[in-house]
């Protein structure tokens, strides 16, 4: 009577086992991105309705509507002071996945793999040209803009994205050669590139 298994046919099964896991992973992996792909577009949505809601509503009562300049701390999209969390225009996660500078390591919690920094000005690509959303005053009543970026290139995602008060999300993958640049951009500006980019690099709407 036979038993067990002979070691060749052990090793067919382990083969077997090892080809599906190559096929299955990276598929599972690219699923992973696009949902984090996803989530970063409507969170760039969010962000715009939140900024469009502090405004109108003077949520940090001075009598001028004005943005959000941050996601998080004092007189944010989610606080009027630091630790407090009384406004919430925007949840926890999102609050938490904002970076202290324009670098992805400066944020340590990314919300479905991707980091915000919010955008202060435009460049000269993006519609009326060159301009800050910051006034003399201090006051970001011009416009706004928030730049999504994945926290690990490749592994959380490969888009960034941008959008502005016009409501437009464009996404690019940031892909330099055999580096990827994930720095957050400082402006706002669906037509820029940035240093050593491909020739065919460029943002494209997300929808």
């Amino acid at each position: 009577m036979r038993k067990g298994f002979t070691l060749i046919e052990l090793m067919i099964v382990v083969a077997i086992i090892a080809i599906i896991a190559a096929i299955a992973i990276p598929n599972l992996l690219r699923s992973r991105m696009a949902a984090n792909e996803s989530a970063a577009i409507a969170a760039c949505k969010t962000f715009a309705e939140a900024e469009d809601i502090y405004r109108r509503t003077d949520w940090n009562m001075n009598g001028i509507l004005e943005y959000a300049q941050s996601i998080t701390g004092d007189y944010s999209l989610f606080e009027r002071l630091v630790g407090s969390g009384d406004l919430q225009l925007v949840d926890m996660a999102f609050a938490n996945a904002s970076c202290r500078t324009n670098l992805v390591d400066s944020c340590t919690a990314p919300k479905a793999g991707y980091t915000f920094w919010v955008l202060t000005g435009q460049g000269p690509g993006a519609p009326g040209g060159t301009k800050c959303y910051v006034t003399s005053g201090g006051q970001m009543t011009v416009g706004y803009g928030v730049s999504a970026v994945a926290f690990s290139y490749d592994g959380s995602g490969r888009n960034s994205f941008q959008i502005n008060n016009t409501g437009t999300v464009y996404q690019a993958d940031r892909m330099n050669g055999a580096a990827a640049d994930t720095a957050h951009i400082l402006t706002y500006d669906p037509k820029t590139t940035f240093t050593g980019a491909p020739a065919n690099f460029s943002w494209t709407p997300s929808e």
